[in-house]
């Protein structure tokens, strides 16, 4: 049975147009909330996998920086390190230096006084057999600008 809802239009005092609407039926209506309940689910399944998509996402992104600075905080303390040695292996020939430069200070000192030229130049010319150099034995070099000089061949 058909169930009709009847609407009115008034325009002043008088009826001018009159409509039967006819209403939905029981089953009309369950099919049309079935179908609204259905879009909506579908809507939210949709947004459901739009936001598993964009957490995923999100999830990666994130991970990916805590990665990327995990690396520059593992280079950083890898360079402070290498710095930290560096400094103590310079410090260390430092060191080294400055007791090669006492050692040989030492030595010179000791050197110059325990070496008399007198003593050296008597025991060569009396138990060696040393003599002065003739003058056509003697040959000069002159050198410009060091004061050091490599021999690579013997001198005639």
């Amino acid at each position: 049975m058909a169930q009709f809802q009847t609407f009115y239009y008034e325009d002043g005092n008088a009826v001018r147009r009159y409509e039967a609407i006819a209403l939905p039926t029981r089953e009309d209506r369950q099919r049309e909330l079935l179908e609204k309940r259905e879009q909506e689910k579908k809507a939210r399944i949709k947004a459901y996998k739009k936001n598993k998509r964009r957490d995923r996402h999100q999830t990666m992104m994130f991970l990916c920086s805590v990665l990327m600075m995990g690396a520059f905080f593992v280079a950083y303390v890898h360079i402070q390190n290498r710095i930290t040695t560096s400094m103590a292996h310079i410090s260390r020939l430092e060191k080294q230096i400055t007791d090669l430069k006492t050692e040989n200070a030492a030595a010179k000192s000791r050197i110059s006084t325990t070496a008399n030229l007198g003593i050296i130049q008597k025991t060569a010319r009396k138990d060696l057999g040393m003599v002065y150099a003739n003058s056509d034995q003697i040959v000069y070099y002159t050198i410009d600008d060091d004061d050091f000089m490599s021999q690579y061949e013997e001198v005639r």
